[in-house]
């Protein structure tokens, strides 16, 4: 294309106008012409950038640990989208996260480039770690940097985005870190700011992009409803089309990955009726209202129970209804133990407060909020900014997804069993397996940490059998883990299928955990008196379960011994331990 048609067609964009805005807007917030020295304005924005930049540091640190040892779930899901260690097939990828495409693909990239080769060492494993933390905390930095470049207030609501972010490592549910949560929170909070600003083409496109990381940035599409300036044709028209690009588009994209998932991602609902989960709709219930001090009420770092108490103005008419919809939907769909999903409404949440209190304090009259001629945010002038940083931000997100989206559709094609480089590595040409197995295969090989994980899954899910044969495979790699002989003699001594019960076996395995931990662990003592009991020998079973008591209370573990208080009653009563199977905590 000659230079000239290059000229036109940028002019059809205006792109001078652009140019000029963005100019005019670093120009402002560094006051260049006021300050040629450097002055205030430099040091704010500095200081702001520097403020940012360190969180995202300590974030890093705070979460890169996660990805081995926290919960499974975390590293499982984040290597899901991985070309060699492909896994968005299996069951341990729910059918609702397979819709978060963008962030299972880029995530999987990321793996991939980490990964050397098919048999991860201890420093590639520290590598994949390092990957998971810097995976999360480069998304939190371009939060921040769209907060930074869009508000005047924007040190006080990226402080109280990190300190929101911070009850997230200590829900009920345990912490989880996984790939879509931080991305949805900003391409949710860029509609939002477009919105505001009337850029509708560019809220349009922060939905529809961000949407694909997780479906309830679609909530931000209501807010096409209070568009005033545009007729309402054309808000319905706008509305019913970005829906429809979510759903049509999820189904086509992973109908090519041979992954059958419902259309609706709200609690896989595969028609209308489906929609309402009553059951865990009172459970939220009554989790909403369980006195405990690790409570509901204070997620966010407390925004978000202030802001739908405090933000209820005509101004903010459309947010708080983004915001209290989004609140109604995980009633529905999502367990209030997980406070992380509540992190997309936090920067939102923080704004508004900030802009009520700032005009409060400032005017002593909280009443021009309720004015619909109220000035808009107190944005700065580098707001222009951020339409090339979110195109950019739309562009490469977008680009390497689908990149990344195009070599595992390229791997399908022969069929499934080449789903993987892994499974291309492993696999006999004759053999005919499931990439399941092949998996297996390898974690039996060299990779006895995922073995563990995916035994603890089925265990947690009631899947003993299968969970027996993956803590077998982890000790034919590693004979000396006494976490996986703890855990295989809980259920040989206590699963509710009286066909995989195995007294003699399970004290086998206890004595060796004990012997391994030198008996200080009551945990595992504990463990061990239930494998006696189960092989009839009760004596022993009581001996050893007071043994235990006497090692937690000495160490202060009094909650271990409490909880297993009735197991000497039952071995007391000369009976054995079926019930419900405990891991070592």
């Amino acid at each position: 294309m000659k230079l000239r048609n290059s000229e036109n067609w940028l002019a059809n964009f205006k792109f001078n106008s652009l140019k000029t805005g963005l100019l005019k807007g670093w120009r402002a917030t560094w006051n260049i012409e006021a300050c040629p020295k450097g002055g205030s304005s430099w040091l704010l924005l500095f200081f702001e950038l520097f403020v940012a930049f360190s969180l995202c540091v300590a974030y890093f640190f705070l979460v890169r640990n996660y990805f081995a040892y926290g919960d499974p779930m975390n590293s499982n899901v984040f290597m899901a989208g991985s070309k060699k260690l492909y896994r968005m097939d299996q069951s341990i990828i729910g059918d609702v996260w397979k819709g978060r495409l963008t962030g299972l693909l880029l995530s999987g990239a990321l793996v991939d480039f980490s990964l050397k080769d098919h048999t991860p060492n201890t420093e590639q494993i520290g590598q994949l770690m390092n990957t998971f933390g810097l995976y999360h905390a480069f998304w939190l930095l371009l939060l921040f940097s769209v907060i930074i470049l869009a508000l005047h207030r924007s040190l006080f609501i990226n402080l109280g985005i990190f300190a929101g972010l911070m009850y997230n490592f200590s829900p009920a549910a345990g912490p989880f870190f996984f790939p879509w949560d931080i991305p949805a929170t900003l391409f949710f909070t860029l509609a939002v700011l477009f919105f505001e600003r009337r850029q509708m083409f560019l809220m349009v496109a922060a939905i529809c992009a961000g949407c694909f990381f997780k479906e309830t940035v679609l909530v931000c599409t209501l807010l096409v409803l209070f568009a005033s300036h545009w007729k309402w044709g054309k808000r319905v028209l706008t509305f019913a089309g970005i829906i429809a690009v979510y759903v049509l588009g999820k189904k086509l994209l992973l109908s090519h990955l041979y992954l059958d998932v419902a259309a609706l991602s709200m609690g896989n609902a595969t028609n209308l009726l489906d929609l309402f989960r009553l059951p865990l709709f009172i459970k939220n219930v009554r989790l909403l209202f369980s006195p405990t001090l690790n409570h509901f009420i204070f997620l966010n770092a407390g925004t978000l129970a202030t802001v739908l108490v405090l933000c209820w103005r005509r101004r903010f008419l459309p947010y708080m209804v983004v915001i209290l919809v989004f609140f109604m939907g995980q009633f529905m769909y999502g367990g209030f133990k997980e406070f992380r999903i509540f992190m997309q409404v936090l920067p939102l949440s923080l704004i508004l407060l900030s802009e009520r209190w700032g005009k409060y304090a400032g005017s002593g009259a909280a009443d021009e909020l309720d004015s619909e001629s109220a000035p808009v945010w107190a944005v700065r002038e580098t707001f222009p900014v951020l339409v090339p940083m979110t195109i950019v931000l739309i562009g490469v997100s977008t680009g390497i997804a689908g990149w990344h989206y195009y070599n595992i559709f390229e791997n399908l094609k022969p069929g499934r069993l080449g789903q993987s480089e892994l499974g291309k590595f492993v696999r006999e040409s004759e053999r005919s397996g499931s990439n399941y197995e092949v998996e297996s295969e390898w974690f039996r090989n060299g990779y006895a940490n995922s073995e563990l994980a995916l035994a603890m899954i089925d265990q947690s899910n009631r899947r003993d059998s299968d969970a027996i044969n993956h803590y077998q495979r982890v000790l034919q790699v590693d004979t000396n883990s006494a976490f996986a002989m703890n855990n295989l003699a809980v259920l040989l001594a206590s699963t509710s299928d009286p066909r995989l019960r195995n007294g003699n076996e399970a004290v086998r395995l206890a004595e060796r955990a004990c012997q391994l931990t030198q008996y200080k662990e009551a945990a595992l003592l504990y463990t061990l008196a239930a494998a006696y009991a189960e092989a009839g020998r009760f004596d022993d079973a009581i001996a050893c379960a007071q043994k235990a008591r006497v090692v937690a209370l000495a160490k202060g573990q009094k909650e271990i011994a409490d909880a297993n208080e009735p197991l000497l009653e039952l071995f007391k009563a000369h009976q054995a331990y079926h019930q419900e199977p405990k891991t070592v905590p």
